[in-house]
C-alpha cells in the first residue's frame, strides 16, 4: 500500500483517515516519541519483575535514584505533550501553506483573523499568527522595506522556549549523578576514618559500609546517565520537528505573503 493510499483510508473513494501524505510524514513525530514511551513502560515494568526497582531503593541511601526517577517520568510526559502540539502545529501549517500557494494575494486582517484572497480564512496555527503580525506591521510600517526579521527571532524564541525544560533537565541530571557519586564516596570513606583496631570483626563491618557508599554511588550515577540519555533523545525528535515548524513558516511568508504585500505597497 503506498503513502497515498494510507493517507486516503486505504482507496481512492474511501474516507480519507489523514488529509494528505505530508500530514501523514508529520504525524511521524508524535509516533516517534511513542514508540520511546513504549519501550520506557516496558523497560520499566522488566525491571519491576526482575527486582531491580526495590535493590535500588535498598542501596540508595541518598534517594536521589528515586528523585531522578520520578523527574525523569515527568519530563517525559511533559516532552509528550509539546510533541503533540508540535505535530498538530506542523499539520496545521502544511494546510495553511497549501491554501496560501493556490492564491498568494490579497492577504488581509478581518476580526483578528487571516484572510486569503480568494476569502478563504486561514485556520488558526502559528503560521496564521505571523502571518496576521506581518500584516499588521506592513499597514503600520508603510514607509520603510518590509522586514519580518525581528518577528521570526521572537517567534523562534517562543518555539525554543519549548524546549529549555528538557534542556536543563537534562544537563542537570548528569550532575545529579555526580552529587550521588560523591556522597556515597563519602559513605565509603567514612568507615575507614572510625577504624581503630584491625581485628576481623571490625574490618568485616568496615568492608561493608564501603561496598554500600560504592553502591550508592553506582546506583544514582547509572539511573541518572540512562534517564539523560533517554530524555536527550526524546528532545531531540522533539528538536527536529520544531526546527521543521520554524522552516515552514519562514518560508512560507517569504515566498508568498512578504511578496504580496510589497507588491501591494507598490500599487
Amino acid at each position: 500500500m503506498s503513502t497515498s493510499d494510507v493517507a486516503s483510508g486505504g482507496g481512492g473513494s474511501g474516507p480519507r483517515v489523514i488529509v494528505t501524505p505530508f500530514e501523514l510524514r508529520d504525524y511521524v513525530l508524535l509516533l516517534r516519541w511513542l514508540i520511546v514511551a513504549a519501550l520506557i513502560v516496558v523497560a520499566y515494568f522488566a525491571i519491576v519483575q526482575l527486582g531491580l526497582v526495590s535493590k535500588m531503593i535498598e542501596i540508595d541511601r541518598t534517594h536521589l535514584s528515586i528523585l531522578v526517577t520520578f523527574v525523569f517520568f515527568g519530563t517525559s510526559i511533559h516532552c509528550g505533550i509539546a510533541t503533540v502540539g508540535v505535530s498538530r502545529e506542523l499539520n496545521a501549517a502544511r494546510r495553511v501553506q497549501r491554501v496560501i500557494a493556490q492564491n498568494p494575494t490579497g492577504f488581509k486582517v478581518v476580526d483578528d483573523k487571516v484572510v486569503s484572497g480568494d476569502g478563504a480564512e486561514l485556520m488558526p496555527c502559528l503560521l496564521t499568527d505571523h502571518i496576521r503580525n506581518v500584516i499588521i506591521k506592513s499597514r503600520t510600517v508603510s514607509n520603510e522595506p518590509l522586514d519580518h526579521t525581528l518577528l521570526m527571532h521572537a517567534l523562534a524564541d517562543g518555539l525554543r522556549g519549548r524546549l529549555q525544560v528538557g534542556v536543563f533537565i537534562v544537563d542537570a541530571l548528569p550532575k545529579v549523578g555526580l552529587i550521588g557519586t560523591l556522597i556515597g564516596f563519602i559513605f565509603m570513606l567514612v568507615p575507614i576514618s572510625a577504624i581503630k583496631t584491625f581485628d576481623p570483626l571490625t574490618m568485616k563491618a568496615a568492608m561493608s559500609d564501603m561496598a554500600s557508599g560504592m553502591s550508592t554511588a553506582l546506583s544514582v550515577t547509572l539511573t541518572a546517565l540512562i534517564a539523560s540519555l533517554v530524555l536527550k533523545l526524546q528532545y531531540y525528535f522533539l528538536e527536529t520537528g520544531t526546527i521543521e515548524l520554524h522552516n515552514i513558516i519562514a518560508e512560507t511568508t517569504d515566498l508568498y505573503v512578504v511578496p504580496a504585500l510589497a507588491r501591494e505597497r507598490a500599487a
